[in-house]
């Protein structure tokens, strides 16, 4: 059995990583979360909110990771020309330095189902393209897995099970042929969003597990209690350490505490 370090980390987009990285104070967070990384030796990290600017940052501050994955709005001129459309064109990247035989992005579900919730979402600002990123990674040591990275609508329920239902879809495809691992800031507690434990439930019929990770994740300034970032694995892989990336460096990067997991592939 190999053992491999896996994690989820929302970057956030804010207006400093969304202009190129560097605070006030000159921190440099591009190369502060590629130096993180590469530290860390991470088999793959899944993020959210990378913007086209704070992604080429990255980029260029790493020496063996690559990271892949399209944006919510694609990567036309038109796009790149709007400054409003470039701000908020995030990918969810899956970064790795392993071999990635393929990698795409499939479009969820961003529109509610009905004039109530398309008129609360149009109020909260919560139309907004949702996509989840996935890669096939192969390598000798552990073999093929697919990972599945996304970031979830953030308030309105029908949009999130739309979003979940499709997800869950996607991942019962691909394990027919290869284990799936899933990342993502999902933006809902177990316990709390009976939606999201329902998808939980339909992941485990599938045989992939929850890391059992429950801190609170996001910044103290949100009213959820419990974490709202989460990884899911196949239930044969042995959990060896698990829990959120405490890492201070991190701090002028991003809002949220992402989750880690050391496993036991088998």
């Amino acid at each position: 059995m190999d053992s491999i370090k896996i994690g989820t980390l929302n970057v956030q987009n804010s207006k400093i990583n969304r202009t190129g990285g560097i605070t006030p104070d000159g921190i440099d967070n591009a190369k502060v979360l590629a130096n993180h990384i590469e530290n860390t030796g991470y088999y793959f990290l899944g993020t959210q909110e990378i913007t086209r600017v704070f992604s080429r940052k990255i980029l260029s501050n790493l020496s063996k990771y690559r990271l892949y994955g399209n944006y919510i709005l694609g990567s036309s001129k038109l796009v790149r020309s709007i400054p409003i459309f470039n701000s908020f064109n995030e990918k969810n990247a899956i970064i790795t330095n392993k071999f990635v035989e393929k990698n795409y992005t499939k479009t969820l579900p961003w529109f509610p189902s009905n004039p109530k919730d398309l008129m609360d979402a149009l109020i909260h600002g919560s139309i907004m393209p949702r996509i989840v990123t996935v890669a096939k990674i192969n390598d000798s040591r552990v073999g093929s897995i697919y990972v599945l990275n996304t970031h979830i609508d953030y308030q309105i329920r029908n949009i999130q099970d739309k979003q979940l239902r499709r997800i869950y879809r996607i991942a019962k495809s691909l394990s027919y042929y290869y284990p799936v691992v899933i990342t993502g800031d999902f933006n809902m507690e177990v316990g709390i969003d009976s939606h999201f434990d329902e998808f939980i439930q339909g992941l485990e019929r599938l045989g992939l597990k929850r890391v059992e990770v429950n801190n609170k994740t996001n910044a103290e300034k949100f009213s959820n209690k419990t974490a709202i970032d989460h990884i899911f694995i196949p239930g044969s892989w042995m959990i060896e350490n698990a829990g959120l990336i405490n890492d201070d460096r991190l701090n002028t990067v991003t809002d949220h505490k992402g989750v880690f997991a050391d496993v036991k592939v088998r």
